[in-house]
């Protein structure tokens, strides 16, 4: 046995090692592994056949970029708010989505994406969401009963966020999770996710704190989200009117993939809720 036993310690070693290495990473470097933002590429809704006016408004100080979308009176305007991979170039599905249903739209990079300034951060997103809306509602005089808060992935987060400061019309939540804690300790099992989270996007806790009409759009083959997020999320609303609408695809082809399901699912649920 004692000549196992040098080899044993070797090996018991490299795995404490690997495991610290690994843990360190993700500790260390979680900013990056949130937050990663596009390149920005120069296509617009003009090259997609759209009108479209392009923005600035200021955050904390920092130059945002964003895209307004005209839609057709009477129609909710849809504040879109994208996830962690996402740049506004990279949106041309849910922006025809959104122009078939004739909803007017404004959507915009975070701090630190595309060609809006600054460094991405979870407080710098919640600032860059208030921000765009009141740029909205005061620069555009936009009325906030109009406003409908559409979040996809990491842009759940804000907009839940957002929507327990200033209440939407409605809000939509796609391939959300219930926090990222929640989705790192899911991917990392073997690590203490959760106490070594300094990122939160907490969706779930603020669920019981939000009343207004949640539509909830979830893949079921959706690897990075998985399904069983959005379920927690619909339970745990305070929505005496919420739905959650099943869709096919990966988590960022959900809607592209979705096809008219997708496209009926929504404008029911924004005609029912004006």
């Amino acid at each position: 046995m004692a000549r196992f036993r040098q080899p044993l310690k070797w090996f018991v070693l490299v795995v404490l090692v690997a495991y610290a290495g690994v843990g360190g990473y993700l500790y260390l470097f979680q900013e990056r592994m949130v937050f990663r933002a596009g390149k920005p590429v120069t296509a617009t809704p003009a090259d997609w056949g759209m009108p479209f006016e392009e923005v600035r408004f200021a955050s904390e100080g920092l130059s945002l970029n964003g895209w307004w979308l005209p839609g057709e009176p009477g129609r909710p305007l849809l504040l879109f708010l994208h996830g962690n991979t996402s740049v506004l170039s990279g949106l041309r599905a849910h922006i025809e989505l959104f122009r078939r249903l004739g909803v007017e739209q404004f959507l915009f990079d975070y701090r630190g994406y595309g060609h809006s300034a600054g460094s991405p951060s979870e407080a710098g997103v919640y600032a860059d969401a208030l921000a765009a809306r009141e740029y909205l509602t005061g620069t555009r005089g936009v009325d906030p009963g109009r406003i409908v808060y559409y979040g996809h992935s990491l842009g759940g987060g804000a907009a839940t966020w957002l929507a327990m400061r200033h209440p939407p019309a409605a809000l939509i939540l796609e391939g959300s999770f219930t926090s990222i804690p929640d989705v790192g300790a899911g991917r990392y099992p073997f690590l203490p996710i959760r106490w070594m989270s300094r990122i939160f996007f907490n969706n779930l806790d603020r669920m019981p704190g939000i009343e207004v009409p949640l539509l909830i759009l979830h893949s079921r083959d959706d690897k990075t989200i998985p399904f069983r997020h959005a379920e927690a999320l619909l339970a745990a609303s305070a929505s005496r009117k919420k739905e959650l609408l099943p869709t096919r695809g990966t988590h960022n082809t959900s809607v592209s993939q979705g096809g008219k399901e997708v496209e009926e699912g929504l404008r029911r649920f924004l005609d029912g809720n004006k």
